[in-house]
């Protein structure tokens, strides 16, 4: 009798073989893992007799400057992939586009790029009043005011301040 299903076998047999292919790996990993403080501690101990004794502290400073500057690459690597998947994901969505962008799906017409064209006349000069060809002293009586009004007094000291200060600027 024929199986329903003939890739089963197959299938089951490749699954065993890729098991136990993973589970080599992660003992050959975790052999790794359990000899890593000793290896860590042979390299320290080659590092710390390598350098001259005045300039082991040079050396541990830089090592750690520069494994701070790892960790802070490393981070900021992180940060910059993270925030571009959340801008990824919220862009795709249930949306109609079907997961395009904004950007992507919005197309403008050529005609709404350029401002249309001004019209071919201007239109005239529209006056507040009537231009008068002679004025009254009652037209001009709201803008002209009388300088001897209050004293001719007032306008010579103003005229005598404005030239005392021209002729202190002149070398």
């Amino acid at each position: 009798m024929k199986t329903a299903m003939p890739f089963l076998p197959k299938l089951k047999e490749r699954i065993t073989s890729l098991t136990d292919s993973i589970k080599a790996a992660l003992a050959d990993f975790l052999d790794v893992l359990r000899d890593l403080p000793a290896r860590i501690q042979v390299l320290a101990d080659r590092l710390m007799n390598m350098p001259p004794r005045e300039k082991r502290r040079l050396a541990l400073i830089a090592a750690a400057g520069l494994a701070v500057l790892l960790l802070v690459i490393i981070g900021v690597s992180h940060a910059v992939k993270s925030s571009s998947g959340r801008r990824r994901a919220s862009s795709e969505g249930s949306g109609p586009t079907g997961g395009q962008s904004e950007t992507q799906r919005v197309i403008i017409p050529p005609d709404e790029l350029f401002l249309p064209f001004e019209p071919d006349f201007v239109p005239g000069v529209m006056l507040e009043r009537e231009q008068r060809s002679e004025w009254t002293a009652e037209d001009a009586s709201p803008l002209w005011q009388d300088p001897l009004r209050n004293g001719e007094q007032e306008w010579r000291d103003m005229i005598e301040k404005t030239i005392d200060e021209i002729m202190e600027s002149v070398p």
